[in-house]
């Protein structure tokens, strides 16, 4: 439990960080000096969200230092001042107080946006923000090569948020204006986000050749296939990115979908207009996403430190070998008699591999079913495919009575602590949304509602799932059983998210460039019920 609080107060740190430094720059390099038509106004609502990202990163800095005492006391007290004491402590306080300076600085160049003085200290402010990130990074804790870890991190760290950054505000301030009054700020947006990619390209290849070392370390470790991971949906975004900086630039007339029309942004077709901002918010989520995914993999140990517990390619092999799924599961009688059962600090019995391993094949059953009718429904020949929904009552009924068995199931563990277990929260949370899902879908497709707000459960349910999946935590103590396990979520969670960002795309499109996103989510669903199907934990 202590671990995911961390790991996910780290990530929402990243994200405030990453709209504190990308705003702060984007406000000061390229709003301001590139006088769009409401200069006054598109300033203030950057600087808004530079104040906001600020203080959103000095909050979770907060709960970072009180989790960590309270993980480390007792009943009777917390040793707060231990925690404070530490350099993980002192890191934290200087990284609190970083940020509400930020925070401040922002909000009085809100008042005086015109002063350069306080532009300056905002962009310090934000750098220094960033060195704060890097000194609470693997690099501190390296023997060698140490103060050269803190330095490119720092960099990477900084890249990562003027790009991440610059994209949600940029998405924003492109969803409240026309892309014509936007041009002035987009195409000087666009050339500092290509410095920023090409910063960051160079910062990742070090710190991986630093923390990774070898091409076994990156597919056989936790870290590594993060990283690798993380490469996917970096080329995702540089897909979205290049498309959009060409379509600004005028050099792509190939259809509404990469450009809508030659020329400048301001000569775009509505159509092509609709499509730029689209892929924007896309690209910004994507951002989002990965940043999140960037506070997973710095949780782990660095690949290059995990000798002994890294698994090969024969076990990798294996995992990903397609067997025939297992429909019959152990009984009830027999999980309680596994001594193993819910202690995370034994191996998994056989008994509670094959009952795992037996839920995610009945689920993948479920999935697959669903996406085949969503396909079969977009053909138009089968109007009834459209209550495809209500299959996802039967799978939440499913994963309620399959999950976690050592709690209601056996009685082995009180329903109050099995609840509060770190794996079963995580499975609790995602069967909320799978419920949520089931009843949103449901009222959309019936036609009852098919404008509504509710249409957009599917999309921002399964972007949430495929976060969960790609930052995943297991209480194993077996590193080796837990990244193996880890591995088949992955995938899982980069199928998804296909299917929720090319459904978002699909909704928020008009017809006919709606067509294509619209085509890809009903398959991608269908896929990750497929390796569901195949899922292996042995």
């Amino acid at each position: 439990m202590i671990s995911l609080m961390l790991l996910w107060l780290r990530a929402v740190g990243l994200v405030g960080q990453a709209v504190s430094i990308g705003g702060a720059i984007f406000a000061v390099a390229v709003v301001r000096p590139s006088r769009p038509s409401d200069p006054a106004r598109a300033l203030d609502r950057v600087l808004a969200f530079v104040t906001w990202g600020a203080l959103l990163a000095a909050a979770a800095q907060v709960g970072v230092l009180v989790v960590l005492a309270s993980a480390m006391g007792d009943d009777a007290s917390w040793p707060l001042g231990a925690v404070l004491d530490s350099t993980v402590g002192v890191i934290g306080l200087i990284r609190i107080a970083v940020a509400l300076a930020g925070a401040a600085v922002a909000h009085m160049l809100r008042r005086h946006p015109g002063s350069t003085t306080l532009g300056a200290l905002l962009v310090s402010g934000g750098a220094l923000l960033a060195l704060t990130g890097a000194l609470a990074s693997h690099a501190v804790g390296r023997v060698d090569g140490g103060v050269w870890l803190v330095a490119v991190g720092a960099l990477h760290q900084a890249a990562a948020a003027t790009w991440v950054g610059g994209l949600v505000c940029a998405a924003v301030l492109t969803l409240r204006s026309n892309l014509a009054a936007s041009e002035s700020w987009l195409r000087p947006f666009s050339r500092l986000a290509l410095a920023a990619v090409t910063a960051l390209a160079l910062t990742g290849v070090a710190l991986s050749l630093a923390y990774i070392a070898s091409p076994a370390a990156a597919i056989g470790t936790s870290y590594g296939a993060m990283t690798l991971t993380k490469i996917v949906l970096f080329i995702a975004m540089l897909t979205m990115g290049a498309l959009n900086h060409r379509a600004l630039h005028g050099r792509l007339g190939t259809g509404s979908w990469l450009a809508s029309g030659a020329g400048a942004a301001p000569d775009l077709p509505p159509s092509g207009s609709l499509v730029f901002r689209r892929r924007l918010e896309v690209e910004a989520g994507l951002a989002i996403v990965t940043v999140f995914l960037a506070a997973s993999i710095g949780s782990a140990p660095p690949a290059a430190d995990v000798q002994d517990q890294r698994a090969s390619l024969a076990e990798i092999r294996s995992v990903f070998t397609p067997q025939w799924p297992r429909l019959q599961a152990p009984s009830l009688a027999e999980l309680a008699a596994a001594t193993a059962l819910g202690d995370p600090s034994t191996p998994h019995s056989a008994e509670e591999t094959a009952w795992s391993e037996f839920g995610h094949h009945v689920a993948g059953l479920f999935v697959v079913a669903m996406g085949v009718l969503a396909m079969l429904e977009r053909t138009g020949w089968a109007p009834w495919a459209r209550h495809w929904p209500l299959l996802l009552i039967g799978l939440t009924g499913f994963v309620a009575w399959n999950m976690d068995p050592e709690g209601w199931q056996t009685g082995r563990i009180g329903f109050w602590e099995h609840l509060l277990g770190l794996e079963v929260l995580q499975h609790r949370i995602l069967l909320a949304l799978t419920a949520l899902l089931a009843v949103a879908e449901w009222r959309v497709r019936s036609g009852r509602h098919p404008d509504s707000a509710w249409r957009y459960v599917f999309p921002l349910v399964c972007i949430g799932a495929g976060i969960l999946l790609l930052s995943h935590a297991h209480e194993v103590s077996n590193a080796k059983a837990a990244f193996l396990i880890e591995l088949t979520h992955l995938p899982l969670g980069l199928v998804i998210l296909v299917a929720g960002w090319s459904r978002w795309l699909e909704l928020r499109l008009s017809p006919p460039d709606s067509n294509l996103p619209g085509r890809l989510w009903g398959p991608a669903l269908t896929v990750f019920g497929l390796l569901l199907l195949f899922y292996r934990e042995s």
